[in-house]
């Protein structure tokens, strides 16, 4: 299991800002537009995907400038930095072997400090524990 920071935290350990330079163009390059169709307008299945419930532009934009701006920080088991947003709503499903497994109600943007990579996909907000690793203050969105 990852290591969770609440927003305040992540702020003070430095690994992310205030301010978010979020890219003019979330789908603006090949890679950022493969991303996109992956997790909106999947052609084929990976073992284990997740898929938006909304899949289009200005949702996506949307989920992606929330988690940017509010959403708490994972450091996962292989050390990559990710924002995680629980949204109050169904953001997705997670599929395992094209079947869906579960309803998501969170999004986490991966590569967030990166505009060349940045792309979100849907998620559980069951992954997250309920208090700060560093401060053990409740993580609140």
């Amino acid at each position: 299991m990852g290591i969770y920071y609440c927003r305040k935290c992540a702020v003070e350990i430095g690994e992310i800002s205030e301010e978010f330079p979020i890219p003019d163009n979330l789908i603006g390059n090949e890679y950022k537009l493969e991303k996109f169709v992956k997790h909106n307008f999947p052609t084929e299945f990976e073992e284990i995907h997740s898929i938006f419930k909304e899949p289009n532009l200005l949702k996506y934009s949307q989920y992606v400038v929330n988690t940017s701006a509010s959403g708490c920080l994972e450091i996962d088991d292989h050390g990559r930095k990710n924002l995680i947003f629980v949204a109050g709503e169904t953001t997705g499903y997670t599929l395992v072997n094209g079947e869906i497994f579960r309803p998501d109600d969170a999004v986490r943007l991966v590569f967030y400090k990166d505009t060349n990579k940045i792309h979100a996909f849907s998620t559980s907000g069951s992954v997250i524990p309920k208090l700060c690793s560093r401060c053990g203050c409740p993580i609140i969105f």
